[in-house]
């Protein structure tokens, strides 16, 4: 049997981490066909690098499993690196997992401690509920579960009528203010858990990276013509065949503060379900932090979404130690 080696990936790597990644979402109970040219968007500066930021355990001639860091530093509240990656079935059990987080870790930790800022910071990883392994892996290292996801999901036969307020009007998306939109998406996640502003870079990436779908994405405007709230749709086609599924996934639905509790959320979403069906699509779908604190949940609900699949999220907080 050959010695696993542990080295930093390569371009050369990119379709055998997407085709990793695939057989392990799958088999951890979140089936998704992770593409190449989403895994090049993913590893792209300044949150991630392919050179600097993705290791890899190869066996056997093979990629066995692979981590990777997405740093998220931020001015305000805290700053986060994400731990993102898996081991194929077959290769678990013989401390692969425990290779790539020993490294993953003290590299987010070296992330974190770069920026010279004396917020609080956190390395967090997410794992679907059925992985119990990662779960265990997780403990080991000292992170504990802090926080619970759900995928939700609806089927578009039966969607609800579209409403038009006279107080706002919901348009399509608009490039052109794309930067205003940044601003009231930052703005309205203020008070999420772990949420902080997010970068131009990275509104970039969301709004206009190869699964962004502005066709089906829409703004709420009040009578002044300024944007109140916001539907953003992402869409993964590499995803039908095996889910038997066409779904239209909400990425980000917000609401500046001020102008909640006047269904901006609730006609944004009937806007986005109208859009999906004249396109095809069978079923929506969209994440949810189950604590969070605007009340999203009961709104999903009442519109008629259900449990899909979840995840949880662990945390290890680290001190500052320059």
């Amino acid at each position: 049997m050959t010695e696993p080696l542990l080295r930093c990936a390569t371009q050369r790597d990119i379709e055998g981490i997407a085709n990793l990644l695939s057989s392990v979402f799958l088999y951890d109970g979140i089936p998704i066909v992770q593409t190449a040219e989403e895994i090049e968007e993913e590893f792209v500066a300044p949150h991630c690098t392919i050179e600097h930021d993705v290791m890899v355990v190869e066996c056997e001639g093979s990629l066995a499993g692979v981590a990777y860091t997405y740093f998220l530093p931020s001015e305000t509240k805290e700053e986060r690196c994400y731990i993102f990656g898996g081991v194929l079935p077959q290769f678990r059990g013989r401390g692969f997992g425990s290779m790539l987080m020993d490294w993953a870790t003290k590299h987010a930790e070296d992330l974190l401690n770069s920026t010279g800022r004396t917020l609080p910071k956190f390395i967090r990883a997410d794992v679907s509920q059925q992985n119990e392994s990662a779960a265990r892996l997780f403990a080991k290292m000292g992170m504990r579960a802090v926080r619970y996801e759900e995928d939700l999901i609806r089927s578009l036969e039966n969607i609800p009528e579209i409403r038009v307020p006279s107080e706002y009007t919901i348009t399509t998306w608009d490039m052109a203010r794309n930067e205003e939109a940044r601003t009231v998406k930052n703005l309205a996640f203020d008070d999420h858990w772990g949420s902080t502003p997010t970068s131009s870079e990275m509104w970039l990436q969301l709004t206009q990276g190869s699964t962004a779908r502005i066709g089906h994405s829409f703004f709420a405007l009040n009578q002044k013509n300024e944007i109140v709230g916001l539907l953003l749709t992402h869409r993964f086609e590499s995803d039908d065949e095996l889910l038997g599924m066409k779904i239209g996934w909400i990425d980000k639905l917000a609401t500046l503060a001020e102008h909640r509790k006047q269904s901006i959320g609730k006609n944004l979403l009937r806007h986005a379900l109208s859009s999906y069906l004249s396109d095809g699509l069978t079923h929506a779908a969209l994440t949810v932090d189950t604590q969070n604190p605007t009340g999203a949940y009961g709104l999903y609900e009442s519109i008629g979404f259900s449990f899909f699949r979840g995840k949880v999220t662990f945390e290890l907080f680290t001190a500052q130690t320059i």
